[in-house]
């Protein structure tokens, strides 16, 4: 009975740890998603030559296309971008996992994209997508420490209560 408790004990603790590792897991799920659909964004806005709104809303992502949803006629992309993103990086939000520079990185690709000429809209992207996968390796790398990290914490606190049960 106290090795079946034990046990219980450390399995707890080691999905405990787990789950404390899952933030660095949702950054890099957003920053996959944002990099994907800001590809997709490219492609719609300088080959297909489409207005930004629908780009936004072709990008095959959810904090996109919201976005892009809140561009009616007359709002830019800065003020669609001001009024979707509180809820976004709220906790909960698609976006909530991201780091203070990430949201650095994205105001100011929403406060440009729209208000210049197809070259600058071009460079835009390109520095955005360069400086989120920047961001990504980053992320990846201390999601594997933290990971490993944290299950390795929970595991040895599991065995250390399960010592003092039996």
């Amino acid at each position: 009975m106290r090795f079946a408790l034990a046990l219980c004990i450390v399995v707890g603790c080691a999905l405990c740890g787990s789950a404390l590792a899952r933030a660095q897991k949702r950054r890099v799920e957003a920053l996959r998603g944002l990099i994907d659909g800001i590809r997709l964004m490219r492609i719609h806005m300088i080959r297909m030559l489409e207005p930004v709104n629908l780009a936004l809303k072709a990008s095959d992502f959810q904090a996109l296309i919201r976005v892009g949803e809140a561009m009616m006629p007359g709002v830019s992309a800065r003020k669609a971008w001001a009024a979707v993103s509180g809820e976004q990086f709220r906790r909960g939000g698609m976006l909530d996992a991201l780091t203070a520079s990430d949201r650095v990185t994205l105001d100011g690709f929403f406060r440009h994209l729209g208000e210049s000429g197809r070259e600058a809209q071009e460079a835009l992207l390109a520095e955005t997508l360069q400086t989120l996968g920047q961001a990504l390796e980053s992320a990846a790398r201390r999601a594997g420490e933290s990971e490993r990290l944290y299950l390795s914490l929970g595991v040895l606190t599991g065995l250390m209560l399960a010592l003092m049960v039996i």
